[in-house]
């Protein structure tokens, strides 16, 4: 299909509005619920007028429609197979104010190959994604450069897009928040998934707790990691996870 194409190709295709208005205002809505008293991050990179909220799983809410989309994941599944986890999964407001992040590809944190696709991402748009809020940026192409490569300035284009809209990326693609300029807050759901013999980012067991796990359905367990990735990797007491944990 033309967008797993275009991911092979760009590293990178944006799904315009495939969120229905009754699920982006639901989303918008507990987005503002999780960041009502949230402060702003304490370093550089996370950015000082950026407030971020992380260990979602416990209290995804309206967010499980975006954390399960078919279209997203049909994607993620022709690139990096069946098998796979969430890596890192946090809600983003870049407010007025914020300059432009550090250039960076996700997969940087996992000591591998630049050819092997270790993970493939999505930046949920929870609003409108202009030039003038931050909109992240992007290198085309970057997926496919060599290790040693760094993007220029110019290199660097923003994915505008409307909210309600999927930017759907590879781990390896060079890319960056934006600054904004302007007088209103940009927010995001950032999720990244991850091959399944990977460490993620997060520690989503720990972090969401065996009984709220539980309580998730049964294919954000499996994104959690609460699944084996192969026979004889990841298995719990010579059980499957799934069937251990269920029965605890």
């Amino acid at each position: 299909m033309a967008e797993i194409a275009g991911l092979e190709a760009e590293g990178y295709v944006v799904l315009p509005g495939v969120l229905s208005a009754e699920q982006l205002a639901a989303a918008g809505r507990h987005a503002d619920d999780l960041l009502g008293g949230v402060g702003w991050s304490d370093n550089d990179f996370d950015g000082r007028r950026t407030r971020r909220v992380y260990s979602l799983l416990s209290r995804a809410g309206a967010f499980e429609p975006l954390l399960t989309h078919p279209e997203v994941h049909r994607l993620v599944t022709a690139r990096l197979g069946q098998a796979y986890q969430f890596g890192m999964l946090f809600l983003s407001a870049v407010d007025p104010g914020q300059g432009s992040q550090a250039p960076h590809f996700d997969a940087g944190v996992y000591p591998l190959p630049r050819e092997i696709e270790a993970e493939t991402n999505v930046i949920w748009a929870l609003d409108d994604f202009t030039v003038d809020n931050g909109a992240t940026l992007i290198a085309p192409g970057s997926h496919r450069w060599p290790a040693e490569r760094r993007p220029r300035p110019d290199e660097l284009v923003p994915a505008v897009m409307p909210a309600g809209s999927a930017l759907v990326y590879s781990g390896r693609l060079w890319h960056a928040a934006g600054h904004n300029r302007a007088e209103t807050t940009r927010r995001a759901l950032i999720c990244e998934h991850v091959l399944p013999w990977l460490r993620p980012a997060d520690n989503h067991i720990l972090a969401t707790g065996f009984d709220q796990l539980r309580s998730l359905s049964p294919e954000l367990r499996r994104l959690a990691g609460v699944a084996p990735a192969s026979d004889y990797l990841g298995f719990v007491g010579g059980q499957d996870p799934e069937q251990w944990l269920l029965s605890h």
